[in-house]
Order: structure tokens, then C-alpha cells, then sequence
């Protein structure tokens, strides 16, 4: 008989009640069981999860989170486990994907040579639930006695006998959506000034420890102390013996142009210092081009800007790292700029391209959809009939839908596109133009 799978959902939690429900809604149908340890909730976490069904268990907080999570393991009885935060969620269509991911994976796989872990994409969402910027994560491993999280903060799944883990990347196939790094979630609970004091407390112990550095630089970052930040990644990476992996060495070189850019504070000599260091350095991560051709637009320079915008969007196709990246947060923003810089400077099908790029993400913006009807509107005999123009929206605008006939046939009234407008005026009831005549200034 084939082994079965049996899944376990384990979290630690404090004061997580805005959140309880949802992370546990996700495993329903799918886990063997949901463990739920407690570190000190003062509101109604611990009543929410027991009236789910959770098994809740209690811990004493140590400022220690692979304690509190080992001691969750420690209560699974799947051969697997899901071990995400409570402010972390699986989407239905991604939690249909788990456990037959791990079937196919012990099918792949001779015994001795199964991953430990899943690698997954993290999504991590704004205020709004957009993408703000990507990373990768472990959080679906195998429950074996050996294999347990290690370090205070920034806590990673290590052997214990001293061996390899075998992590499986599989950011193409599954994605966890995190809601905790806004920075609303972080003002209301504190998280900055928690994580900067965990991670002092574990530089006490290894002050030579440069990934542990890397990481207050980042904490750093997030509360809003960018100076400090930007002096801890400047000596990583000044350093050449500094002892970090290729993936923390790719987020230091982004982020100190990250943090350059935020700051707003210096000079050209000093971005293409940094950008120079991250080049000899073989950087593969697209933030590097990203944030350095933000700060040539925001001085001003599209030829440059543009010139690294697509660097990173290539470098964006080819990304296998599992390094968090804020430019898929930032497309939209990306591909209006190049459409708008293409536009000045004549370039009119990468204008049209980058337009239709940005459209597919934020559908309703006038400012993108004008420079495209101004280009299509050019063409020979498009102005009196306005049958290409009409074709090409059709493609890229579901026409059975009032709310895009209405954005289409505003934008048009504004592009002084009158053929278009009729066009489109002709796909609308009677009551539906009524109400866009009454409904004035809707986009």
C-alpha cells in the first residue's frame, strides 16, 4: 500500500484575531488536523480557534520564535507539515495544489533522495490586497525528528544532525499570500522595534555573524531608521570577506540602492558606486536595475531610467532566486513610465506595448489608454473609422461588460476620438447609456 499523506497545519500565535479565522479556513478539507500554539493572546485568538476545531496548545514567549515553533512540531502527527503564520493564508485555488504537489513529489523522488522542504512563493500584500513585492519561503516540510528551525528571529529549518536541507523550489506552482508586513500590521503591532531587539540580542551572541547584520539592516529599514540601514549595507558590501550567501549578498546591493533612492540624499557618483558594487559583484537580482532607474526618472534622466527598467524586466524573466523583490509589486508603475518615455521620445510600438502591459494590470487608467488611443488614432483613415482602434480594444476589453464600455467610450469622448465613440455608443443599451449620461465623471 502507497503511504498516505497526512498534513499538519501548525502555527504560533499572539493577539492574532483579525487573523484566526482566515488562516485556519484555508486547511479546512485538507489538513488531518490544526495545531495552534499560543504565546500570550490577551483578546479572543485562543476562543476563535478552539470554536474552528484547532487543537490549542500554550507556550511561554522567550523572544525565541524557533522555541515556540519547534514546540509545535513537536505536536504534529502528519508526515508532513504546513507550518504557516496566522497572518499568512493559502488561496482555495492554491490549497487544491498542495497535496497532490506532494504526491507527485514522493513519485519523483527515490526515498533517499526526497526534499526535506517545498520552497513556495510569499506574495506579501499592501493595504489594498495588491502584490507590494515577492520573496520565497519554506513552509511545507516533512515532519521529521531531525529537522527543526534554528535562530531567535529570521528562524530557517535546519538539520540537526548537522546535514544539508534539500529544499525544492516550486515558486512557479504555489503562492502564500502574507498580510503582516504592511505598514499598518506593523505600527499596530509593533513588529519593527521587536524584530531590531530580537536580532541585537542574537548579534550579543555573534557579533561576526554578517547575515544576522544584513538582517537589522533590513528591520532597519522598515521602521523608517534608512541612515542606519544604509551604513550596515554599505560595510557589508564593502567587505569582501564578508560571510553572507549570494542571495543576501543580491538583497544588500538592492537595498542599499533601495534605501539610497528613499532617502533622497545623494548624488549620481554614490548610486553608480553602489551599482558598481553589486555589478562586480555578478548581481542577478532585477531590484538593483529597478530602484537605480527610479532614481534617474525621478531626476529626470528617462534615457537612463528606461535603459534600466528593461534591464530589470529582463532580468525579472530570467529570476529563479528565491531573494524577496519588490519590482513585481511595481510593475504597473514600470510599464506606465516606459510607455509614457517611449511615447516622447517616438518610439510608438513599445509605447502601444508597455501601454497594454500596464492596462492588463490596472485596466482603468485613462493617463495609459490616451497615449495608445492617440497612436492607434494616427494611423491612415483610423480617425474617420476607427476600425483597427476598435479591434485592437476588443482584444484587450471584455465588451460585454457596462463598466468597460463605459471607461472606453469616456476615454475616447476625452481623446476626442469621435468614430471610436460611436462605435462603442452602439454597443450600449438604451438604459445603459442613461446612466452613463447621468452618472458624469465616473473614472
Amino acid at each position: 500500500m502507497k503511504p498516505s499523506i497526512r498534513l499538519s497545519q501548525c502555527m504560533i500565535v499572539k493577539n492574532e484575531e483579525k487573523n484566526i479565522r482566515r488562516a485556519l479556513s484555508w486547511g479546512k478539507g485538507i489538513v488531518c488536523e490544526q495545531i495552534v500554539v499560543d504565546t500570550g493572546s490577551t483578546d479572543q485568538t485562543v476562543e476563535i480557534a478552539k470554536e474552528m476545531g484547532a487543537k490549542v496548545l500554550y507556550f511561554p514567549w522567550v523572544n525565541d520564535f524557533s522555541a515556540a515553533k519547534n514546540f509545535a512540531i513537536e505536536q504534529a502527527k502528519g508526515n508532513w507539515i504546513a507550518f504557516l503564520d496566522a497572518d499568512e493564508y493559502f488561496s482555495p485555488e492554491e490549497a487544491k495544489k498542495i497535496l497532490p504537489l506532494i504526491k507527485r513529489l514522493e513519485k519523483m523522488f527515490y526515498p533517499s533522495l526526497r526534499p526535506h522542504s517545498i520552497v513556495h512563493l510569499l506574495a506579501n500584500l499592501d493595504i489594498n490586497g495588491n502584490v507590494a513585492n515577492t520573496g520565497a519561503q519554506e513552509r511545507i516540510f516533512r515532519n521529521m525528528p531531525n529537522l527543526r528551525y534554528k535562530n531567535r528571529i529570521h528562524e530557517m529549518l535546519g538539520l540537526t544532525d548537522g546535514g544539508q536541507v534539500f529544499a525544492l523550489n516550486m515558486i512557479k506552482e504555489l503562492t502564500i499570500f502574507h498580510t503582516g508586513y504592511t505598514s499598518e500590521a506593523f505600527k499596530e503591532q509593533n513588529k519593527e522595534e521587536r524584530n531590531i531587539s530580537m536580532i541585537q540580542m542574537e548579534l550579543e551572541e555573534h557579533p561576526e555573524d554578517d547575515g544576522l547584520w544584513s538582517y537589522l539592516a533590513d528591520s532597519l529599514s522598515a521602521a523608517g531608521r534608512k541612515e542606519e540601514a544604509e551604513k550596515i549595507y554599505l560595510r557589508i558590501i564593502e567587505n569582501p570577506e564578508a560571510a553572507i550567501g549570494e542571495i543576501r549578498k543580491n538583497t544588500n546591493w538592492a537595498n542599499l540602492l533601495k534605501v539610497r533612492y528613499q532617502r533622497n540624499s545623494c548624488g549620481e557618483e554614490e548610486m553608480l558606486y553602489a551599482y558598481q558594487k553589486a555589478k562586480n559583484g555578478g548581481y542577478t537580482s532585477p531590484d538593483v536595475d529597478f530602484w537605480l532607474g527610479e532614481w534617474f526618472y525621478r531626476k529626470g534622466d528617462e534615457e537612463n531610467g528606461k535603459k534600466h527598467l528593461e534591464q530589470a524586466l529582463q532580468l525579472l524573466e530570467q529570476y529563479t532566486d528565491t531573494a524577496d523583490l519588490d519590482l513585481p509589486g511595481q510593475l504597473f508603475l514600470v510599464y506606465q513610465q516606459l510607455c509614457f518615455s517611449s511615447y516622447k521620445r517616438e518610439l510608438l510600438q513599445e509605447a502601444i506595448r508597455y501601454g497594454v502591459l500596464a492596462l492588463r494590470r490596472e485596466p482603468y487608467r485613462i493617463d495609459v489608454l490616451s497615449v495608445i488611443l492617440l497612436l492607434l488614432k494616427r494611423e491612415p483613415g483610423e480617425e474617420e473609422t476607427a476600425e483597427g482602434t476598435f479591434a485592437f480594444l476588443s482584444k484587450l476589453y471584455d465588451l460585454s461588460s457596462f463598466k468597460n464600455k463605459a471607461f472606453l467610450v469616456k476615454s475616447s469622448e476625452k481623446n476626442l476620438f469621435p468614430s471610436l465613440t460611436k462605435k462603442l455608443e452602439a454597443l450600449l443599451s438604451e438604459k445603459e447609456k442613461e446612466f452613463l449620461a447621468d452618472a458624469g465623471e465616473i473614472f
